[in-house]
Parts: C-alpha cells; sequence; structure tokens
C-alpha cells in the first residue's frame, strides 16, 4: 500500500479538478444543451457534489490509520495508556488488561497526537487534533482541564517541554506553524511560523543543560527551537524525504535527536551542533514512529513503519537488534505492522511496546532483543 501522505495529497488534488471544474463544465453542457432545464442541471450538479463530499469523506477514513498516537500516562498508584486516532474520541485504559478506564470527548475532529504534561505534581494528557485545538485533561476522571488556542490549522504533534521553571506545550500544525502556550494557565507564550512547510512531528531534547524542542518538516529539514525566546537555532539537513516523527534517545555520546522518515531511515543527530552522528536504514518501507525502549537498564531505539513489526536499534552502534510484531497486517491479524504510532510501556514490570496504526487496533508486544 502506498504511503497515506501520498494518497492523502492525491484525492484532494484529483477531488479539487472533479469537484469544480468538471461539475461546473456538466452544468454549463446540460444548458446550452437542452438536454435538461437550468434549475434540473444545478439540482444535479448539487447531488453530484453532495455525492463526491461523500465519497471523499470514505476515502479520508479508510485511508487513515485507526489509531495515529498512543501515550503513555503515569498517575499515581498506576500507568494508563492513552490512544486516538481517526475519531473524535479519546481511549485512556489499563494496558494489562486493555480495559477502557475512559472515553474524553471534546475535539470537533480527528485526534492526531497525544503526550504526558507535567504540571507542578499532576500529570495532566495532551491532545491536538483537527479542529486546530490542543485540549488539556486529566486522564484519571476524564475531565477537560484546559482547551488551549490560536493554531488556524491542524495541530499534528505534541510535546512537552520546559523553560524557566514553567512547564509549556508545543503545537505543532499543517501550516507550518509552531505553538508554544503555558501548561498552567494556557497564555500563548510564542506563535512561530517556520516558513518550512507542514510540520509532522515535535519533541523536547536536552542540550547542553538546556531543553530545546524540534520540529520536522515537509521540506525533509528538521529544525530546533529555544523555548525561551522562540529563537530557531539549527536546521538540521540529510533526510531524503518527509521525516515523519522524533524522539530524543540516550546514548553513550550523550542524549541525542532520533528522526525517521519517508527515505527509510532511521537518523541520530547531536542537537548541540547539528551533526549527524550516524543513520540506519530500513528496507521494508516508510517509517512513522519512533520511541525510546529501556530494557534491563540499557536505553534502545523502536521504529515502526510500513513494514512488517517494529525494528529494535542499538543507538550507540546502529545495529539491528530485534523484529518485534512477526508479520506485517497485510499479510494476516497476527502481527504487527502499517504501524503509525509507538510508545513503552510497562505490563506488571515488564517493558512493552505499544503500537497503534491501520491494523484498527491497539496492542502491547514484548520486548526481546
Amino acid at each position: 500500500m502506498a504511503n497515506p501522505n501520498l494518497l492523502q495529497g492525491a484525492h484532494v488534488l484529483a477531488f479539487r479538478i472533479f469537484r469544480v471544474r468538471l461539475l461546473w463544465a456538466l452544468i454549463l453542457a446540460l444548458a446550452l444543451f437542452r438536454v435538461l432545464t437550468v434549475a434540473q442541471a444545478v439540482l444535479g450538479a448539487l447531488g453530484v457534489a453532495v455525492a463526491l463530499m461523500v465519497v471523499r469523506w470514505r476515502i479520508r477514513k479508510a485511508l487513515a490509520p485507526k489509531f495515529s498516537a498512543v501515550c503513555r500516562v503515569p498517575t499515581p498508584g498506576r500507568t494508563l495508556l492513552a490512544y486516538a486516532g481517526a475519531q473524535r474520541v479519546i481511549r485512556v485504559g489499563d494496558p494489562a488488561t486493555g480495559n477502557v478506564h475512559r472515553m474524553l470527548w471534546g475535539h470537533r475532529g480527528w485526534v492526531n497526537a497525544l503526550c504526558a504534561v507535567e504540571i507542578d505534581d499532576r500529570t495532566l494528557l495532551a491532545s491536538g487534533g483537527n479542529d486546530r485545538t490542543v485540549r488539556l485533561w486529566d486522564p484519571d476522571t476524564g475531565e477537560q482541564v484546559a482547551v488551549l488556542q490560536g493554531a488556524r490549522a491542524a495541530v499534528v504533534g505534541v510535546c512537552r517541554t520546559r523553560s524557566g521553571g514553567r512547564s509549556l506545550v508545543v503545537g505543532g500544525a499543517q501550516d507550518g506553524t509552531l505553538h508554544v502556550w503555558r501548561a498552567d494557565t494556557g497564555e500563548v507564550v510564542h506563535s512561530l511560523p517556520s516558513g518550512a512547510g507542514e510540520i509532522l512531528a515535535v519533541c523536547a531534547v536536552e542540550s547542553e543543560g538546556r531543553e530545546l524542542f524540534a520540529s520536522a518538516h515537509a521540506d525533509g529539514t528538521v529544525r530546533l527551537w529555544d523555548p525561551d525566546g522562540g529563537q530557531q537555532i539549527r536546521v538540521l539537513t540529510g533526510h531524503q524525504g518527509w521525516p515523519n516523527d522524533l524522539c530524543p534517545i540516550r546514548t553513550a555520546d550523550g542524549v541525542l535527536l532520533a528522526s525517521a522518515g519517508a527515505d527509510q531511515t532511521v537518523r541520530l543527530w547531536n542537537p548541540a551542533t547539528g551533526e549527524q552522528v550516524r543513520a540506519m536504514r530500513d528496507d521494508f518501507g516508510w517509517l512513522h514512529a519512533l520511541c525510546e525502549v529501556t530494557v534491563d537498564g540499557r536505553p534502545l531505539l523502536a521504529s515502526g513503519g510500513d513494514g512488517p513489526g517494529v525494528k529494535l536499534w542499538d543507538p550507540d552502534t546502529g545495529e539491528h537488534l530485534s523484529t518485534i510484531g512477526g508479520a506485517a497486517h497485510l499479510f494476516g491479524p497476527f502481527g504487527c505492522g502499517w504501524v503509525r504510532t509507538l510508545c513503552q510501556i510497562e505490563v506488571d514490570g515488564v517493558p512493552r511496546i505499544a503500537t497503534g496504526g491501520y491494523d484498527k487496533r491497539v496492542e502491547t508486544w514484548r520486548v526481546t532483543t
């Protein structure tokens, strides 16, 4: 199956052509040749327009991953797993049993991104959606705590960062703008146009004793930003395609920034210098998801995408250690494939990887190296 980014662009272009030009050409032809009266032609054209809108909605729903975001949410006494996607609801459940404890309703469109946000001694869940908002939730009670507004396009990436002792929420929008809010008040701190095309992912990363945040863009670049002043610090170039996800990873060289994307590579960057430290190649398709996984105190890097299973990498050497999850969903319902999102979760003290994507389910997989 082709990558969803390409399919999305193709079907949007096709519908623009057919919906506008072909539709009104049909009205003009029917009216000029008196096949139908003007009223009949207009009514027929409106019917075709409605049918096209329905078909477009069905295509978008079919192309969208069932789950595009999973997130580990630590709460007092237990750890929860939140997940969401091509629906307006966020589910929060117990990763050990799979039971859903809360259904969080509030977004007026699909939910694209999730992350945990610490405010004082309280952990909230942040979500970004197609309704151009970031919302903060209490995962235990299901209460919607705040709605962070200001974005002018769908929010596709969310992360937490810090500045001056304050907890901040970063939202990346499809129009290429980054918005930074204070988590405690909802005040907009920065609105940062990147000029680099659609934002595909955001994440926080430590660099030389301070915390920065990174953004991945449709022009193939990864950009680093200072949350204090909102300045763009450096641009990381090297991907030969869209970098679809980002995450920090601990290595023997310190904390590096990992990126993965359409060129089938996972790349590690030194955020202090912008230097590319190493690249790992996955020949099974575009990559969409990254996360750090800790096994016996050892940090490893997990990646998932269009190919079969989740790949586990040694970030110090670039060695591919194992593939978790087996065959892709294309070949049957018992494997892990077409992955769009990853996170680490512990079940009964055992490290596992939670995956979500096109197989219409969220699964947790035991980590094996």
